[in-house]
């Protein structure tokens, strides 16, 4: 029984884990597509992904978004700080 239990545990956290894997994913075919070059385009792409990932987690189910335009700023700042200390590093030779 304690394999059986053992095994339900593993599952349910890859099935957990697969959906933000398929995000992923789907973020990275979008960023890397030739048709999407500019940082305006960019910046949407991951902001629906985030947002889509923010409101499937545990931070927010079981809970309503009472002020949408302040949600959509907070994302907005998530992305620009990512974007930020991305831009304040640079690679080593």
């Amino acid at each position: 029984m304690g394999a059986l239990l053992t095994f339900i545990k593993v599952i349910g956290k890859i099935t957990g884990i697969l959906p933000l894997a398929i995000q992923i994913a789907e973020l990275i075919a979008n960023l890397t597509n030739p048709d999407h070059k500019n940082g305006p385009e960019k910046f949407a792409v991951v902001r629906a992904v985030i947002k889509d990932t923010i409101q499937t987690s545990e931070l927010v189910i079981g809970k309503d978004i009472i002020d949408e335009d302040l949600f959509d700023q907070g994302i907005g700042k998530m992305i620009n700080g990512t974007v930020d200390v991305m831009n304040a590093t640079t690679r080593r030779p």
